[in-house]
């Protein structure tokens, strides 16, 4: 008798960390631009928001006329990409921020990233 006693309580302690891992797991997701999306004047959307590492942005636009790149700080400063780098071109690409440092996401086709399609997010 006195193990199923134990068990009910059991069972609800380990349902609630099961939760509380999986809230800790996902960020909180941000879309790029808001309702403009990835486009062009979108650098300093980024200013004022509490985004922290294991937060998701999530990068809309038109893969035919877009592209995000994440690059280094001199690249992103430069609006060119000189390095290894990873692009994305879904037009719906979600991005999960690592601990610590910043990252510098810009659009690299000619002219884009010079209009303001380029985001600096410390996490």
């Amino acid at each position: 008798m006195m193990a199923r006693g134990t068990i009910v309580p059991t069972l609800l302690v380990l349902l609630l960390a099961v939760c509380c891992a999986t809230t800790v797991v996902h960020g909180k997701e941000w879309t790029v631009g808001d309702n403009k999306g990835w486009s062009f004047g979108v650098s300093g959307w980024e200013s004022g928001k509490h985004i922290q590492s294991g937060d998701v942005l999530v990068f809309k636009y038109n893969p035919s006329m877009h592209n995000v790149v994440q690059v280094g700080e001199g690249d992103y400063n430069s609006c060119r990409v000189s390095g290894p780098s990873r692009t994305y071109t879904s037009g719906n690409d979600h991005i999960q921020l690592a601990r610590g440092g910043k990252a510098f996401f810009i659009c690299s086709l000619p002219g884009h990233c010079q209009q303001g399609m380029k985001i600096a997010v410390a996490a």
